[in-house]
């Protein structure tokens, strides 16, 4: 049986484009570059597993490539593929697990601050109380932008899970994809996010973009950047 998960749609009339949040976020912190891409796509953006707006159940869908599977089967249900995928941090690397599992489904991958490094835990255990203060700092950078917080909206075995996961496959070596052209960046060192520039890549022929000034969220700080960068790089 497949759950497709909810999503916002933002019509366009080009091809299919689908925007993954991060971990700890909503598929809302996406609408301003949603907003930017649809003059050109057909935006779909989903809440993720464990996240608000995930759709039917899906049991302990938490992990990088279950959550992935769940992309996948959403992009095969709207029937509007192959899709670009764009994924901010964890959305990143469910990306590159897409278009590694399925990539006739996926025309091309960007990530948005996702890090090979995103995440330290020592000998991969990730502690609850770890856990939750990772959530209430996303929560804090969150609502400093204007979004709002989602902390009451999170599946706390979700969270646990996924970011258990999600440092399993930042330790992977095959985690990246041909798929995969460009990677963003805001500054490095936010809250534990270490973003590695050039080393934050898998593949040869990755494009690599730093946008100075910006955090963990370029996508909202600086959307329409972030939209032809997005472009340029399915495009190209």
């Amino acid at each position: 049986m497949v759950a497709v998960l909810e999503y916002d749609r933002y019509p366009g009339p080009g091809p299919l484009a689908v925007l993954l949040h991060g971990w700890a976020c909503a598929g809302e912190d996406l609408r301003p570059l949603a907003v930017e891409l649809a003059g050109r796509y057909d935006v779909l953006v989903p809440g993720l597993p464990g996240h608000p707006r995930t759709g039917a159940a899906l049991g302990r869908a938490y992990g990088v490539e279950a959550m992935a599977r769940c992309v996948l089967d959403l992009v095969a249900a709207v029937d509007r593929g192959p899709a670009l995928l764009v994924g901010h941090s964890l959305g990143g690397a469910i990306a590159l697990a897409a278009a590694r599992l399925e990539p006739e489904l996926v025309t091309r991958v960007v990530t948005v601050e996702t890090s090979w490094a995103w995440v330290a835990a020592p000998g991969g255990v990730v502690d609850p109380a770890e856990v939750e203060r990772r959530i209430a700092s996303v929560n804090s950078k969150r609502e400093g932008l204007g979004l709002a917080t989602v902390a009451g909206q999170l599946d706390p075995a979700a969270m646990a899970e996924s970011l258990s996961s999600v440092l399993a496959w930042s330790r992977d070596p095959d985690r990246g994809s041909p798929l995969h052209r460009l990677g963003v960046f805001g500054d490095p060192g936010w809250a534990g996010v270490q973003s590695a520039g050039p080393q934050g890549t898998a593949a040869e022929g990755v494009r690599v973009v730093r946008l100075p000034g910006c955090g963990h969220w370029p996508h909202v700080e600086r959307p329409a950047e972030v939209a032809q960068l997005v472009t340029a790089a399915e495009s190209g």
